[in-house]
């Protein structure tokens, strides 16, 4: 049988190639890596609780849309 693991980087998590030489180490077979598709590229809907969390800041500040 064949292992993996899906991760969800962010900006306080480990980096993407050190947990992919852990995972090897440990014997997965996978690494598959979530997009933030999830994310409005604009502020045009406001935030269901009001402001933006000081957390999502710096995907808002660094991701550039076409």
């Amino acid at each position: 049988m064949d292992f993996g693991i899906s991760y969800f980087p962010t900006h306080d998590g480990i980096a993407p190639g050190a947990l992919a030489r852990l995972l090897q180490e440990r014997g997965q077979d996978a690494l598959y890596f979530a997009e933030h598709t999830h994310i409005p590229a604009s502020r045009e809907t406001p935030y269901p609780g009001g402001e933006l969390p000081r957390k999502y800041w710096h995907i808002s500040t660094t991701c550039s849309w076409p």
